[in-house]
């Protein structure tokens, strides 16, 4: 019925009885439920993917941008080393062998250094991530609410996780004053969304409940 729908021109349409215009018509517009969904979701983790992306990239410059401190450090440990490794050939006190080859006051003073390029090293890419959450953010409320997830699993954490993000936005939306999402506008219509269209195999899929009115 939807390809007698694509292949039928309007004019002989007309000859059709009532019956058989309308199911072509609710046959074509369930189909383009079906890949205006299709589409949002793709979207969707388009986004998600480019902005993980540009994490990654963000931690490859910040490492490439400390390179003379990290030389720096480097050369304070191999000071450190070459130091302790004296004072164990030569029976010295390790203490003070140290403060005369690497300095102690020198090893204080690169202490909050070395913290900040470990923090910033080992720091996960969805940390990172979240310090440009705000052009997601504008999207996500509105995506949420407009669909209902399902999973084969039962009490599965990614949908738990799913409901508490949705709860939230929905909180936000009816706070009056907040810009942060729009309601969704109700739709007539549920779309099913076919499995393998979301990045994580515990959602098996999920349908459209309602539309939601552009971010």
């Amino acid at each position: 019925m939807i390809r007698e729908g694509n292949a039928t021109p309007a004019w002989p349409a007309s000859d059709f009885n009532a019956c058989r215009r309308y199911a072509l018509i609710v046959a074509q517009v369930i189909k383009l439920c079906q890949k205006l969904t299709d589409d949002a979701v793709t979207m969707f983790i388009k986004l998600i993917g480019k902005l993980f992306s540009q994490a990654n990239n963000r931690k490859k410059q910040r490492q490439m941008d400390c390179r003379a401190n990290t030389a720096k450090a480097l050369r304070m440990f191999l000071d450190t080393i070459t130091a302790l490794q004296s004072a164990n050939d030569y029976g010295r006190n390790a203490f003070d062998v140290l403060d005369q080859k690497a300095g102690w006051d020198r090893l204080l003073r690169m202490k909050p250094e070395l913290e900040t390029m470990v923090d910033d090293n080992e720091a996960p890419s969805l940390i990172v991530a979240t310090e440009r959450y705000a052009t997601v953010h504008k999207y996500a409320g509105a995506f949420l609410l407009a669909f209902t997830f399902c999973s084969a699993r039962r009490h599965d954490p990614l949908l738990a996780a799913t409901a508490l993000l949705k709860r939230l936005y929905a909180e936000t939306a009816d706070t009056p004053g907040s810009r942060t999402t729009h309601p969704p506008l109700p739709n007539r219509s549920a779309t099913h969304l076919r499995s393998g269209k979301t990045q994580s195999s515990s959602v098996r899929g999920c349908h459209a409940r309602r539309f939601a009115r552009p971010a």
